[in-house]
């Protein structure tokens, strides 16, 4: 796991509400630099936080089709063997493994009721699937860019570089070494620099 501080997480929060946002805007937001800024996000990148920038197209505009949810019920063994079948299928656009009644659940992209029913006959030729059901997606009301949430519980965990605690309250940072450090208080930061000083490997 990678340590993150605030700034990042307003940085992955604008960025996933407009992937277009400009680094001035961003470093406005953040009261940081221009180059600072670009510094945060290779890091995010290098380390595979950020792994690509995509563009959110509006299939509405462009298509007449429907998105739908697929839920799958097959023996646990023959999960992965359809995972992979499916990850092939250019109808499908997200597959999940989930608890429950179902084992897998396929989210597909926006098709026309002949596309669908041509990808509902390849999924009734599949051996492995003892049932299956089709919910069509009507609308969506959730933004998908609520993943970070910014100075509310969320679920991205920051540890400290030196005690390995998660914490969510002030972030101390300092590069040291080769790279910069995060750390839950002064004494954590000051610990450590005292044994990286004395050549322990971190």
């Amino acid at each position: 796991m990678h340590p993150i501080d605030k700034k990042d997480l307003i940085i992955l929060d604008e960025l996933l509400k407009d992937g277009r946002t400009s680094y001035s805007d961003l470093a406005k937001k953040l009261k940081l630099s221009v180059p600072a800024v670009i510094s945060r996000i290779e890091k995010l990148k290098t380390t595979g936080i950020i792994k690509k920038f995509t563009l959110k197209i509006d299939y509405k505009k462009i298509s007449d089709g429907t998105p739908n949810i697929i839920l799958v019920k097959c023996p646990k063994k023959s999960a992965e063997s359809l995972i992979e079948q499916f990850r092939g299928d250019p109808a499908i656009k997200k597959i999940f493994q989930v608890t429950g009644s179902y084992e897998l659940v396929l989210i597909t992209h926006f098709l026309v009721e002949k596309e669908k029913s041509i990808f509902v006959k390849r999924v009734q030729k599949a051996e492995q699937i003892d049932d299956f059901e089709i919910l069509d997606i009507q609308d969506e009301y959730m933004p998908d860019y609520s993943l970070v949430q910014v100075g509310h519980s969320n679920s991205i965990k920051l540890i400290c570089d030196y005690c390995k605690r998660e914490f969510s309250g002030d972030i101390f940072s300092k590069v040291i070494g080769p790279r910069k450090r995060y750390f839950c208080c002064n004494t954590c930061l000051s610990q450590f620099e005292v044994k990286f000083a004395k050549g322990s490997s971190y």
